[in-house]
C-alpha cells in the first residue's frame, strides 16, 4: 500500500457520485412534489364538490321550509292575520254537521211539534228556532227535552203565540207557534 497523499493532484470528493446523489435527490423531491401538487388539486375538487352538495342541501332545505324568510310590514301583516281569521271562520263552520244537529233534533221532537226554520250565529255560537206545536202541553214536552238533553248550553223561548194553521184536510185549526234560541251550538 501506497499512501501518498498529494493535495494538487487529486481529489477526496468523487464528483460522479455525487451527481447522481443529486440527481436522485432531485428525482425524488420533483416525484414528492408532483404527489403532493396532485393531493392538493383534488383535495381543491372535493372541497369545492361538497361546497356545491352542501349549497344544494341547503336550498332543498330551504325549499322544504318554505323558502326564504321574509319579513312583513304592518299592513301586509295585518292583511294577513284578517285572512286567516276568515278561513278559520270559514273551516269552523265547515267542520259542524248539520245533519248530526237535525238527527238530534229529531230523536228531540215530540208527536204533533214541528221546526220550521233554523237561523245560525257562528259569531255567537247560537242557533235561532222557530216551530209550531198543535198545542201547549206539545211545545212543553219538547222545551224539557231539549233541557234536559245537555246538547246545549242554555235553551231560551223568545216567543210564543196561538196561530190558526190548515192541516192536511185543509180545515183550520189552532196551534201555537214558538221560536226558540240555543247557546252553545257550534
Amino acid at each position: 500500500m501506497k499512501f501518498n497523499l498529494n493535495l494538487a493532484s487529486r481529489r477526496y470528493v468523487n464528483k460522479r457520485t455525487l451527481q447522481y446523489g443529486f440527481v436522485a435527490l432531485t428525482a425524488i423531491l420533483l416525484i414528492l412534489g408532483a404527489w403532493e401538487v396532485s393531493t392538493l388539486v383534488s383535495s381543491n375538487n372535493a372541497l369545492q364538490l361538497n361546497q356545491q352538495h352542501l349549497s344544494e342541501v341547503k336550498r332543498q332545505l330551504q325549499e322544504l321550509r318554505g323558502g326564504p324568510r321574509e319579513t312583513l310590514s304592518v299592513e301586509e301583516r295585518a292583511a294577513l292575520e284578517k285572512s286567516y281569521s276568515i278561513a278559520v271562520d270559514l273551516l269552523k263552520r265547515d267542520a259542524f254537521r248539520w245533519t248530526a244537529l237535525l238527527d238530534r233534533m229529531e230523536g228531540l221532537l215530540p208527536v204533533g211539534v214541528s221546526l220550521t226554520n233554523f237561523k245560525p250565529d257562528y259569531k255567537k255560537k247560537s242557533l235561532s228556532l222557530g216551530g209550531q206545536a198543535r198545542s201547549l202541553k206539545e211545545m212543553r214536552v219538547f222545551l224539557d227535552r231539549l233541557l234536559k238533553s245537555n246538547d246545549f248550553a242554555q235553551v231560551y223561548l223568545k216567543a210564543h203565540s196561538r196561530i190558526k194553521v190548515r192541516d192536511y184536510a185543509d180545515e183550520e185549526r189552532d196551534a201555537i207557534s214558538f221560536s226558540l234560541e240555543l247557546e252553545g251550538v257550534f
